[in-house]
């Protein structure tokens, strides 16, 4: 069953066909009312493809990544956490009129980038009755999908807004595994943090896992986000097929070191498992996984 929907009556669709027709009473119910929902996570975590399931459900308007997408921003904002005020003009300058068009549309507007996830608190502030998914996905795959991307070796603006410590000396002294599992728990941490500012009604976590082994998952997440219930023969067959996998093309820049070859956490060497479990072990066990006794539950995204 498909609970209340958090968006407004098709009044709005109605008076309003164009965005510049909106007027402040329109403007001032999207602040104060209208519920949009953002995904929070690292990145390589499944996230394309819980937009395209998402999609599939009828009352929902789902983003993967639109611009402008902040990502050089991330770590401004991630240290920049006491000066709520502009964090919350930025994002309200980069997202009010996509999340506006949406609602006169009368759907739900849900938006899935990892470069928002320092943005929650403003998000929160600025959209009232906002919710928020935190979809995690296991530590080593994480790092794995993530090194094979090239995190922390390209040279983009992707690499320049990724958070890192205010110790500069001890990151210059980590190996890639450990960086990268500093941002696994560095970021989840934050979420973790977030999530204790808003209401239990306003947020829900996702395993990447669960998602892709359980439709009943999937028809959680659609009633969260206020939408109907998917058509399951399309979400299964989402759910075979490969989504966002890794692609290194002929004509590859020079700047972006990606690298095809690297083994699933299960056939890590155990030094690199323990440059995970250093920053991981804590919030690993508290989203269920054990990375003791078992490797990457799923391999399902590149």
């Amino acid at each position: 069953m498909t609970r209340n929907r958090p968006h407004p009556s098709s009044l709005w669709r109605k008076r309003f066909r164009m965005i510049h027709h909106v007027d402040q009473a329109g403007i001032t119910h999207m602040y104060r009312n209208y519920a949009p929902v953002f995904v929070l996570t690292t990145g390589r975590s499944g996230s394309r493809l819980l937009v395209d399931l998402l999609n599939l459900c009828p009352g929902l308007e789902a983003f993967h990544e639109p611009r402008p997408t902040l990502q050089y921003f991330a770590d401004f904002a991630f240290h920049r956490q006491d000066q709520s005020e502009l964090l919350l003009r930025m994002v309200d300058a980069a997202r009010m009129e996509g999340v506006l068009e949406v609602m006169i549309r009368d759907q739900v507007y849900v938006e899935s980038n990892q470069c928002l996830t320092f943005f929650a608190p403003a998000l929160a502030g600025l959209f009232r009755a906002a919710r928020f998914v935190h979809l995690v996905r296991h530590p080593g795959d994480f790092v794995r999908s993530a090194w094979r991307k090239g995190w922390h070796r390209n040279d983009s603006i992707w690499e320049s807004g990724r958070i890192r410590p205010q110790d500069t000396a001890a990151w210059s002294n980590w190996g890639e595994i450990e960086k990268l599992a500093w941002v696994w728990s560095a970021t989840n941490d934050f979420i973790e943090q977030f999530k204790t500012s808003v209401a239990d009604e306003r947020f829900l976590r996702v395993r990447f896992e669960d998602l892709v082994a359980d439709t009943g998952i999937l028809e959680r997440l659609a009633a969260f986000c206020g939408g109907g219930l998917p058509e399951r023969t399309a979400a299964q067959a989402l759910l075979q097929s490969p989504v966002n996998p890794l692609h290194i093309g002929a004509d590859e820049p020079p700047n972006m070191k990606k690298h095809a070859d690297f083994p699933q956490y299960r056939d890590w060497q155990p030094a690199q498992q323990e440059a995970l479990l250093r920053h991981v072990a804590t919030l690993a066990s508290h989203y269920g996984y054990h990375l003791a006794e078992n490797g990457g539950e799923n391999d399902k995204q590149a």
